[in-house]
């Protein structure tokens, strides 16, 4: 019984680092898209702040997700 609450709770929480993970890559991509479109230079140095905040964000969401993998299972992702 330990045995399986312990998998679902690994489980669990793998699904919710996943969903971090991929909630900060789409909120990344939006702002990459949007950077071009932006003419205030003040406004768009904040966004270039914000995006750096964002990158190092999803290496951190991504590190907690791999580290909640099987061990032999990893991802190597191309771009951080």
């Amino acid at each position: 019984m330990k045995s399986a609450l312990k998998t679902a709770s690994t489980a669990i929480k793998r699904w919710l680092a996943l969903y971090r993970m991929r909630s900060i890559e789409i909120n990344l991509s939006g702002a990459i898209d949007t950077l071009p479109l932006v003419r205030d230079q003040l406004t768009r140095e904040r966004m270039q702040i914000a995006i750096r905040e964002m990158s190092l964000a999803l290496c951190k969401a991504r590190a907690d997700y791999v580290a909640l993998l099987p061990a032999g299972q990893r991802i190597v992702w191309d771009i951080a």
